[in-house]
């Protein structure tokens, strides 16, 4: 059976108190729909006070709405904001065909693209907690008209059963999670007894993290471990940590997490926290920025407001404006904590891992000293604590360059002589 192909009416309302752009989010929910295999037929908007509580928009732009799927035998309506359960209801009642919000578009693709255990659960999770207040009036409404053909899948169909199962089935969901955490945490733990500095991409979805980070471990000669990298929405959901080697020859661990995107629904952010969580262990953020991007101003502040409600605010940042090849536009920003890059150029990546190597290690200076060979403990130990950056053998010992705090400086003395 060839699968049903949707074509999608968009709707958006722009209001008094509105806390964005109504031209950049329909642009962008066009691209959440396409990321849902989604055609866009027609888009429409109004201009309200406020948004109406029965319906979204207003009475008579319900019936322009209906006008339009019949003119462009749309099967799908698409608002740009999450609505109400009721005005939910009271639209597909109306409009005669199946309608879905914004954040509902969103889980979708977070559900397609899910691949890990626990991004599924996640999702899953999200899922449910969004359907849930939706179930009134499911069995009389359009919802059993439709029959299990349209664009929420039959599992959503199921979810009419019964509201018992759906808490029972969401506290079995946030059990397994919670196990997940757990395991997470001890690998937490094993990285801060190695004292290995941890960094951080975030940013807007398609900024670009992904390519940078796989252009870092081509420049770290690991290009086998590469991570997915596409030009769409939302490309990977999964967290992936790979270890890098500064210019510095010091070893950091760097993760790329989920890009973050204007209204991301809170039920999604709750569902992630575990897996965001590995922002807040992070000693430096990189907050990837597509400078390419004419609203490259609202996607920062998206970012940072999602990294406050994670309480990752005040972790150290470095702004990476990526995409500056390709960059037509005149940029503001701070000078001191900025860089200005393309991730496909080999020389800005090392301005980056340069500038990063300086961040992370401002309290640290290079010392230059000999290690006795019957100390040779301390020359091991300064080994595998990955602070030694080069050594030689000469006669009396080990010729040391090492890149030390002031009190490991001291504390390396102190064993030298024998203290």
């Amino acid at each position: 059976m060839d699968e049903m192909k949707f074509v999608a009416v968009l709707v958006g309302v722009e209001y008094s108190d509105m806390t964005y752009r109504i031209d950049t989010s329909m642009k962008e929910l066009e691209g959440l729909a396409n990321a849902c295999n989604i055609e866009c037929a027609a888009s429409i908007v109004q201009k309200l006070n406020t948004i109406h509580p029965r319906t979204y928009v207003g009475s008579g732009k319900v019936d322009e709405i209906k006008d339009l799927v019949r003119q462009t035998d749309a099967n799908l309506v698409i608002m740009n904001e999450e609505l109400s359960p009721a005005q939910l209801m009271n639209l597909e009642a109306e409009l005669g065909i199946e309608v879905c919000d914004r954040t509902y578009l969103i889980l979708e693709i977070f559900s397609q693209r899910a691949q890990t255990k626990e991004a599924v659960l996640q999702v899953k999770l999200a899922r449910l907690q969004y359907l849930l207040p939706r179930l009134i009036g499911m069995n009389t409404g359009i919802y059993s008209q439709q029959g299990g053909s349209g664009f929420r899948g039959s599992g959503e169909k199921k979810l009419e059963l019964d509201r018992r199962r759906i808490n029972k089935e969401m506290s079995k969901t946030s059990r397994e999670l919670k196990e997940m955490v757990k395991q997470r945490q001890v690998q937490r733990g094993r990285r801060k007894k190695n004292e290995i500095p941890v960094i951080a991409l975030v940013g807007y979805t398609n900024s670009g993290k992904s390519t940078l980070m796989n252009q870092m471990l081509v420049y770290c000669d690991k290009s086998e471990k590469q991570v997915l990298a596409k030009d769409m929405l939302f490309a990977t959901l999964e967290t992936s940590t790979r270890q890098i080697t500064l210019p510095n020859h010091q070893k950091a661990l760097i993760v790329d997490t989920v890009g973050f995107v204007d209204q991301l629904p809170h039920g999604l952010i709750k569902a992630f926290r575990s897996t965001l969580e590995e922002v807040k262990e992070a000693d430096l953020l990189l907050h990837v920025v597509d400078a390419s991007n004419r609203n490259y101003e609202v996607q920062k502040e998206v970012t940072n407001k999602v990294l406050k409600e994670l309480d990752a605010g005040d972790i150290p940042m470095l702004y990476v404006f990526n995409k500056m090849d390709v960059c037509d536009q005149v940029l503001v920003a701070n000078l001191e904590d900025t860089v200005y890059m393309s991730a496909l150029k080999d020389q800005d990546i090392v301005k980056l891992l340069e500038r990063v190597s300086e961040m992370l290690y401002k309290e640290y200076n290079t010392y230059r000293f000999t290690i006795p060979y019957e100390q040779s403990n301390l020359f091991a130990l300064l080994k595998a604590e990955g602070s030694i950056q080069s050594f030689e053998q000469v006669e009396d010992g080990y010729q040391v360059e090492a890149l030390l705090k002031s009190e490991e400086w001291n504390d390396v003395m102190r064993k030298l002589e024998g203290k």
